[in-house]
């Protein structure tokens, strides 16, 4: 029978052993499943692996495909493949790796749907569109220049952006018509994604603490008249369209009245 001291004991340390096996769940089960399956496993190497890691991992596979040794299924050729392609071009992974941007992903579940349980030679490769997708940029901030735009009274209409980006290539000619609407009323420029310091001050940040832009790129801020630091910089969630920037920013920036099309007399 055990004594009163053995009692004690286990009372004294019963609370610190369920702590410590909570936090032990924590860390081998809830913590990893915050973290998906990310394109690098697909390829069997570790996260933020160089180009030519990548290179020599798909090589692996594709040896065996080749030879025989090895077919793959039509779902698995899809990941390895989509992997390799994404993350062997230096600013596709560069988004990727630092801001979580993956936006071709519905290619990947396009083609997939395109050709189920068929034999993964049949499928058209490339799996991505490689097509130069350069924007014209104007306007640009850098991280050396951001801290004196708020020494302009006037408001500011910021765009990020990518090279490469096939998304923010659609948006440039919008992106003109918005800058030439609020040229004299208000300041716009563009910051580019390889500038981290200032790309990261704009972005948001999840739980774990890794930056993202919720709703990818082109992403928008704006700050208001007479703003003096980043604390009153405002997120533009909206349809990325002339009218529907332009009608926020006139009333959520501006603070006008809301009225059915905006010109530059109008604001």
């Amino acid at each position: 029978m055990a004594g009163p001291t053995m009692i004690s004991k286990v009372k004294a340390y019963w609370a610190p052993l369920i702590l410590f096996g909570l936090g032990l769940f924590y860390q081998l089960v809830v913590l990893p499943r915050s973290f998906p399956p990310s394109h690098y496993d697909a390829l069997g190497i570790k996260p933020y692996s160089s180009v030519e890691q990548v290179k020599e991992a798909y090589e692996k596979f594709s040896s065996k495909w080749n030879s025989g040794e090895e077919i793959p299924s039509t779902a698995d050729f899809l990941k390895i493949q989509y992997a390799y392609e994404l993350l062997t071009d230096p600013l596709w992974k560069r988004n990727y790796d630092v801001y979580g941007i993956d936006e071709q992903l519905h290619i990947l579940e396009k083609v997939r749907e395109q050709y189920g349980e068929e034999s993964y030679s049949r499928i058209d490769l490339p799996l991505l569109d490689a097509t130069d997708h350069s924007v014209h940029a104007f306007n640009v901030v850098t991280s050396e220049d951001f801290p004196s735009i708020f020494h302009d009274s006037k408001p500011w209409l910021i765009q990020v952006y990518s090279d490469g980006s096939y998304l923010c290539g659609q948006f440039s000619g919008a992106w003109k018509t918005i800058a030439a609407l609020l040229e004299g009323i208000a300041n716009t420029g563009m910051v580019e994604l390889g500038d981290i310091r200032l790309a990261t001050h704009l972005a948001e940040r999840k739980p774990i603490g890794q930056i993202f832009f919720r709703r990818g790129l082109p992403s928008l801020v704006a700050f208001p008249p007479g703003c003096k630091s980043s604390d009153c910089m405002t997120r533009f969630e909206g349809e990325l369209s002339v009218d529907a920037v332009t009608d926020w920013f006139a009333t959520a920036i501006l603070k006008l009245p809301r009225i059915f099309y905006y010109t530059k007399e109008s604001m």
